[in-house]
Protein backbone atom coordinates (compact mmCIF):
# COMPACT_ATOMS: atom_id res chain seq x y z
CA UNK A 1 0.00 0.00 0.00
CA UNK A 2 3.09 2.72 0.79
CA UNK A 3 6.18 2.42 -0.72
CA UNK A 4 9.57 4.13 -0.01
CA UNK A 5 11.10 6.13 -3.27
CA UNK A 6 14.53 7.51 -1.53
CA UNK A 7 14.45 8.95 1.45
CA UNK A 8 10.69 10.16 1.09
CA UNK A 9 7.28 8.40 1.29
CA UNK A 10 5.69 8.10 -1.87
CA UNK A 11 1.33 9.47 -1.32
CA UNK A 12 0.49 8.00 -4.53
CA UNK A 13 -0.67 4.54 -3.37
CA UNK A 14 -2.40 4.70 -0.20
CA UNK A 15 -5.68 6.66 0.50
CA UNK A 16 -5.21 10.09 2.19
CA UNK A 17 -6.76 9.23 5.41
CA UNK A 18 -4.09 6.30 5.78
CA UNK A 19 -1.32 8.27 4.48
CA UNK A 20 -1.93 10.75 7.01
CA UNK A 21 -2.50 7.70 9.77
CA UNK A 22 1.37 6.54 9.24
CA UNK A 23 2.45 10.09 9.28
CA UNK A 24 1.10 10.96 12.61
CA UNK A 25 2.23 7.66 13.73
CA UNK A 26 5.87 8.23 13.09
CA UNK A 27 5.11 11.45 14.40
CA UNK A 28 3.92 10.38 17.22
CA UNK A 29 7.14 7.58 17.74
CA UNK A 30 9.46 10.55 17.24
CA UNK A 31 8.04 12.78 19.57
CA UNK A 32 7.43 10.60 22.64
CA UNK A 33 9.34 7.74 22.50
CA UNK A 34 12.60 9.33 20.64
CA UNK A 35 12.52 6.76 17.79
CA UNK A 36 14.88 7.21 14.89
CA UNK A 37 12.62 8.86 11.61
CA UNK A 38 13.12 5.88 9.25
CA UNK A 39 11.96 3.19 12.28
CA UNK A 40 9.23 5.39 12.94
CA UNK A 41 8.05 6.33 9.63
CA UNK A 42 8.33 2.31 8.90
CA UNK A 43 6.17 1.61 11.98
CA UNK A 44 3.75 4.03 11.24
CA UNK A 45 3.05 2.45 7.38
CA UNK A 46 3.18 -0.66 9.52
CA UNK A 47 0.34 0.37 11.91
CA UNK A 48 -1.45 2.13 8.85
CA UNK A 49 -1.66 -0.94 7.26
CA UNK A 50 -3.10 -3.05 9.97
CA UNK A 51 -5.80 -0.72 10.93
CA UNK A 52 -6.65 -0.71 7.24
CA UNK A 53 -6.74 -4.09 7.53
CA UNK A 54 -9.04 -4.19 10.09
CA UNK A 55 -11.45 -1.45 9.70
CA UNK A 56 -11.41 -1.13 6.12
CA UNK A 57 -14.39 -0.43 4.12
CA UNK A 58 -15.99 0.40 7.55
CA UNK A 59 -16.87 4.30 8.07
CA UNK A 60 -15.11 5.40 11.26
CA UNK A 61 -15.82 8.32 13.65
CA UNK A 62 -12.94 9.95 14.78
CA UNK A 63 -14.07 11.87 18.65
CA UNK A 64 -12.25 14.77 19.60
CA UNK A 65 -11.11 12.87 22.78
CA UNK A 66 -12.35 14.90 25.13
CA UNK A 67 -13.40 12.87 27.90
CA UNK A 68 -9.83 11.21 27.55
CA UNK A 69 -8.01 14.80 28.10
CA UNK A 70 -10.53 15.63 30.83
CA UNK A 71 -9.95 13.01 32.70
CA UNK A 72 -6.15 13.22 32.66
CA UNK A 73 -6.87 17.03 33.83
CA UNK A 74 -8.64 15.87 36.72
CA UNK A 75 -5.97 13.17 37.45
CA UNK A 76 -3.48 16.20 37.36
CA UNK A 77 -5.36 17.73 39.65
CA UNK A 78 -5.93 15.12 41.97
CA UNK A 79 -2.20 14.79 42.00
CA UNK A 80 -1.02 18.07 42.50
CA UNK A 81 -3.89 18.57 45.38
CA UNK A 82 -2.01 19.36 48.69
CA UNK A 83 -4.76 19.58 51.21
CA UNK A 84 -5.05 23.52 51.18
CA UNK A 85 -4.98 24.43 47.47
CA UNK A 86 -8.38 24.21 46.17
CA UNK A 87 -8.39 28.16 44.96
CA UNK A 88 -4.69 27.93 43.26
CA UNK A 89 -5.78 24.34 41.64
CA UNK A 90 -9.08 25.88 40.25
CA UNK A 91 -6.90 28.88 38.75
CA UNK A 92 -4.43 26.53 37.23
CA UNK A 93 -6.53 24.79 35.61
CA UNK A 94 -9.71 27.06 34.61
CA UNK A 95 -12.33 25.26 36.95
CA UNK A 96 -14.39 26.51 39.81
CA UNK A 97 -13.32 25.91 43.14
CA UNK A 98 -16.58 23.93 43.72
CA UNK A 99 -15.28 21.80 40.21
CA UNK A 100 -11.66 20.91 41.85
CA UNK A 101 -13.69 19.69 45.43
CA UNK A 102 -16.30 17.86 43.15
CA UNK A 103 -13.02 15.96 41.25
CA UNK A 104 -10.98 15.35 44.05
CA UNK A 105 -14.23 13.87 45.78
CA UNK A 106 -14.46 11.51 42.76
CA UNK A 107 -10.83 10.82 42.21
CA UNK A 108 -10.43 9.88 45.82
CA UNK A 109 -13.50 7.36 45.82
CA UNK A 110 -11.65 5.92 42.56
CA UNK A 111 -8.03 5.55 44.18
CA UNK A 112 -9.81 3.91 47.34
CA UNK A 113 -11.97 1.41 45.32
CA UNK A 114 -8.75 0.75 43.42
CA UNK A 115 -6.55 -0.15 46.73
CA UNK A 116 -9.35 -1.90 47.97
CA UNK A 117 -10.03 -4.04 44.86
CA UNK A 118 -6.05 -4.98 44.92
CA UNK A 119 -6.22 -5.88 48.79
CA UNK A 120 -9.09 -8.44 47.91
CA UNK A 121 -7.55 -9.82 44.73
CA UNK A 122 -4.39 -11.64 46.30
Amino acid sequence: MFHKTGTTTSKSKGPELLVDLADQCARALVDTMGMEKEKADQAGREIAERMAGHWGGQNIYFPMGLTMRLSQRDQEIYQAYTGDNHSDLARQFGVSVQWVYRILKIKKAEDIAARQHSLFSQ
